[in-house]
């Protein structure tokens, strides 16, 4: 995903949060429940189902039991896939924060 398809899914998740929400006490507690559904969804947005969609060659993935490769070619992620079957995959970079240096 890139930054706007991000943006885009993020007011997407928020806006469904919204209209399933339960009352929550105050503007304190709607602040904080709708902080941590943030949070969640921005976790769970960087998982891919390995039934849907299967990882770029080439690219440093993690599968859901943190078994982490880089496949060569089709060749290599087949092989892999057979090896180490998984349900969920993730591109690392998607799970790193951003560091962006910032300049003096």
């Amino acid at each position: 995903m890139d930054k706007q398809q991000i943006k885009e899914a993020a007011a997407k998740a928020s806006e469904d949060y919204m209209e399933n929400a339960l009352i929550m006490s105050g503007p304190r507690g709607s602040y904080r429940k709708g902080f941590i559904a943030g949070a969640d969804w921005r976790i769970n947005s960087v998982w891919h189902d390995a039934d849907k969609e299967l990882p770029d060659c080439g690219r440093h993935v993690v599968n859901e039991d943190w078994f982490d490769f880089i496949a060569k070619d089709e060749k290599d992620l087949k092989r892999i896939l057979k090896k180490y079957p998984f349900k969920q995959w993730a591109y690392i970079d998607d799970l790193l924060p951003e560091r962006k240096e910032e300049s003096k």
